[in-house]
């Protein structure tokens, strides 16, 4: 199950751009938390901390959000993260709150393993989705699936319906949506056989 990731959060107080661009200097990122039973709090956070925990949990886990000036910690989720298109760095991020007594529904990432095996068998993995959407109560969200494709021969494939899925987890997607198949050197190229060649040789001098 993903793991509740704490995270520090300063109240951000003052909305003048001067301000602002101080506490970026600063290394704070400016975020927003916000949900159905939440007033909207502008917050920041600290740029190295919130960067270790995403590089350690990523952003599809629970954030347990330790506010200044509240009592307790408020559960959240990540709902977008803006970042600077040339150095990638996170400028802006948004905490969707929720209540761990009802289910939610969120993001779960697919990892493939088992790929060197298959290379070794001449196929070629061709990866679709990955991430797959569920329901379920927030202490039992997966924090990944993981694929293996070890097994797997050419024109082989893994769809939704075959993850494993945790007691009390559903799913929100297509059960037939391609996770990942196997294909051969040559339809991975997109070229034909010989025998494929010459019967539409055969068609186009017909």
């Amino acid at each position: 199950m993903a793991a509740e990731v704490a995270l520090a959060c300063k109240i951000r107080e003052k909305k003048t751009k001067g301000y602002l661009n101080e506490m970026l200097k600063q290394e704070w990122v400016p975020g927003i938390v916000y949900g159905q039973e939440q007033i909207p709090v502008p917050v920041f956070i600290n740029r190295r901390d919130l960067y270790k925990k995403m590089s350690s949990y990523g952003t599809r886990g629970i954030f347990a959000l330790d506010i200044e000036g509240t009592n307790k910690p408020v559960m959240a989720l990540v709902r977008e993260v803006q970042k600077q298109p040339l150095s990638g760095h996170i400028i802006h991020i948004d905490f969707f709150t929720i209540n761990m007594a009802e289910k939610i529904s969120s993001k779960v990432g697919v990892y493939i393993e088992g790929e060197e095996e298959l290379i070794k068998k001449g196929g070629i993995l061709q990866a679709g989705i990955k991430e797959v959407e569920v329901s379920c109560l927030p202490k039992d969200l997966p924090e990944i699936f993981t694929v293996d494709v070890s097994t797997l021969d050419i024109g082989d494939r893994i769809i939704i319906a075959d993850l494993i899925l945790p007691e009390g987890v559903e799913l929100n997607e297509a059960a037939e949506t391609i996770i990942c198949s196997v294909l051969s050197p040559s339809k991975a190229t997109g070229t034909e056989t010989g025998e494929e060649e010459v019967e539409a040789g055969q068609e186009q001098e017909e």
